[in-house]
C-alpha cells in the first residue's frame, strides 16, 4: 500500500500570468544570536550537560513498550505523562537552550528528518563539560533552512539554537534525540514500534523551538580523528559526533568476495549477519541479501532498503559490538544507493555521524553485546576510497546471487507531494493549515533557481518526471 503524503507547499508571489504587478522580495531570515536567546530569558547549557540529564543509556535500548521507552521531558508532564512509567520529566529545562553547529546534510537523501549538531563545550574561555552531538529530528529538505558545505575550506557551518522547553530527549536503540512527544506505530509485520519522541514534521511547528543561527565553520578539533592507534577511544561519550575515520579497512563477511573468499560472517549477539548486504524488516525477523552497492533502490517497483557495509580497524573481531568495527548504514532514498562498494580489504578514509543500533550493549563486545555502531554519511565524497578499488559493474552483476534481486518485501510505496500556488491575498489562510513554503514566483524571464541558505542561486534545469 503507497503511502501518499499531501504537503500542500504554498509558492507565494508573483505568478508569472496573474495580475499582481507588485512583488515584494522576501526579506531575509532572521539569523539569531546569544542575545535573542537572552531576551527569552533562556540560559545556555551544553549539549553533554543535557545528556547527563537523561542518564546512563547502557542497556536501554529494548523498547519494547511505553514502560522500556526511556523519554526526557523538558518541562513538566501533563497529568496523562505521569501515567507512562517511562517518561520522566525536568521542569527547570524551561530556562535553558543549547547551542550547537551543523555537522549533517541531507542534501543527498541519506539523512532523514535528522539534523546533527555540535558543541565543543567551550565558552568564555572555559571548558564547561567536554564535546558533544546530538540528533534533532525535524523535518526533510533541511539543507535548504541549515548549512553545511563538507566541500568548502574551512568547513562552511551555521549555528542552531534550541529552546528546550516543551519538547522531549528519546532513547530509541540506545541512541539520543531531541524532538516531540512519545509516538506508537505498527510496522509492516504488525508490531508496535514504541518511539521516545517524534519528529517535528512541520517547519512552523519546529521553528518555535530551533532557530537558525549565524554562519560559521568547523575548526579541525569539531571532527574527532580516529586511525588504528586509537580507535579504542570512541565511546558512549562521542555518539552522535561527526567522526573521521582514517585508513580503516572494508571488511566482507558472510558474503563472497572479489577473490571468490566468503570470510566468516560477524554475529550481533547470537545472529551471523552477512556484509555487505540489504535488509529486510517487513517480517519481524531480519531478512539479509548479499548486496554490493550502497544500499538497494528499484525505483521502478518502488523498494528501497538499507545497506550495510562494514569497515573494521580489528582483524580479529568477531562480533559487530566489538572495538573497531562500524557499519557504513546506507539509506536506498540516498542519491549514491546504487554505486558500487570497494573491494574487500580496501583501504580508505570516511567521514560521518557516529552512532549506536542495540537492544542491549553494556559497550564490552562479545556475544552478550548487540551493538551495531552505525556511520551515516552525508555525502557519497565523505567515502573516501580509491576508484580503482571499487567493485566493477560486470563483476557485480555476475556475482550478486539472484535471489539478492528480489527483496521479499510485502508491499513498496514512495512519499508523494502535492504542489500549489497560491494568491498573496490568500496566503494566511494557506499558512493556518500548516503547509511547507518552499518558494515563490517570479517573471518568467528569470528563470528558476535554487537559494540555498547563505544567500546563493543555484539555476535550476526541469530533467523531466516519471
Amino acid at each position: 500500500m503507497k503511502s501518499l503524503k499531501i504537503a500542500l507547499a504554498a509558492l507565494v508571489g508573483l505568478v508569472a500570468v496573474s495580475c499582481y504587478n507588485d512583488f515584494d522580495t522576501p526579506a531575509p531570515q532572521k539569523l539569531y544570536v546569544d542575545d535573542d536567546m537572552a531576551a527569552m530569558g533562556l540560559t545556555r547549557i551544553t549539549i553533554a550537560e543535557v545528556k547527563e540529564k537523561f542518564g546512563p543509556i547502557s542497556n536501554t535500548g529494548t523498547n519494547d513498550n511505553f514502560s522500556t521507552t526511556k523519554t526526557l521531558k523538558f518541562g513538566t508532564r501533563t497529568s496523562e505523562e505521569a501515567k507512562f512509567d517511562g517518561l520522566m520529566e525536568w521542569p527547570e529545562a524551561s530556562k535553558y537552550y543549547i547551542k550547537g553547529k551543523v555537522i549533517s546534510s541531507d542534501r543527498q537523501g541519506n539523512i532523514y528528518k535528522s539534523l546533527y549538531i555540535y558543541d565543543d563545550g567551550e565558552w568564555d574561555g572555559d571548558d564547561q563539560t567536554g564535546k558533544a552531538g546530538i540528533e534533532l529530528k525535524l523535518y526533510n529538505g533541511l539543507y535548504l533552512d541549515f548549512l553545511l558545505d563538507l566541500a568548502s575550506k574551512p568547513i562552511k557551518s551555521q549555528w542552531v539554537y534550541v529552546r528546550l522547553d516543551g519538547l522531549y530527549l528519546g532513547n530509541y536503540r540506545m541512541m539520543l534525540s531531541i524532538g516531540g512527544a512519545p509516538s506508537d506505530g505498527i510496522n509492516t509485520a504488525g508490531n508496535h514500534k514504541f518511539y521516545a519522541n517524534s519528529n517535528l514534521d512541520n517547519p512552523k511547528v519546529a521553528a518555535l523551538n530551533v532557530f537558525r543561527g549565524e554562519y560559521t565553520t568547523l575548526d579541525d578539533s569539531d571532527i574527532k580523528e580516529v586511525d588504528g592507534s586509537n580507535y579504542t577511544s570512541l565511546g558512549e561519550a562521542d555518539l552522535g559526533r561527526l567522526v573521521r575515520f582514517n585508513k580503516i579497512k572494508i571488511r566482507y563477511a558472510g558474503v563472497k568476495n572479489q577473490d571468490g573468499v566468503t570470510p566468516p560472517n560477524l554475529k550481533n549477539g547470537g545472529n551471523a549477519n552477512p556484509y555487505p548486504s540489504w535488509i529486510v524488516t517487513d517480517w519481524g525477523t531480519p531478512i539479509f541479501g548479499a548486496w554490493y552497492r550502497w544500499a538497494y533502490n528499484n525505483s521502478e517497483q518502488n523498494i528501497r532498503l538499507y545497506g550495510s557495509v562494514l569497515m573494521s580497524y580489528n582483524d580479529a573481531a568477531e562480533y559487530t559490538s566489538d572495538p573497531g568495527v562500524y557499519g557504513i548504514r546506507t539509506s536506498g532514498y540516498s542519491q549514491f544507493a546504487m554505486k558500487p562498494i570497494p573491494k574487500d580489504g580496501t583501504e580508505g578514509t570516511v567521514l560521518g555521524i557516529y552512532g549506536i543500533y542495540a537492544k542491549k550493549s553494556d559497550f564490552t563486545g562479545g556475544s552478550e553485546d548487540w551493538a551495531q555502531y552505525q556511520i551515516s554519511v552525508s555525502r557519497i565524497e565523505d567515502l573516501g576510497f580509491p576508484p580503482e578499488s571499487l567493485l566493477s559493474e560486470e563483476w557485480i552483476r555476475a556475482n550478486t546471487p539472484a535471489s539478492s534481486l528480489t527483496p521479499p518485501v510485502k508491499n513498496g510505496g514512495d512519499d508523494y507531494e502535492l504542489l500549489f500556488t497560491v494568491p498573496l491575498a490568500r496566503r494566511q489562510e494557506v499558512f493556518a493549515l500548516g503547509v511547507d513554503v518552499i518558494g515563490h514566483m517570479t517573471e518568467a524571464g528569470t528563470g528558476a533557481a535554487l537559494v540555498t541558505p547563505d544567500g546563493q542561486e543555484i539555476a535550476l534545469q526541469a530533467q523531466g518526471w516519471k
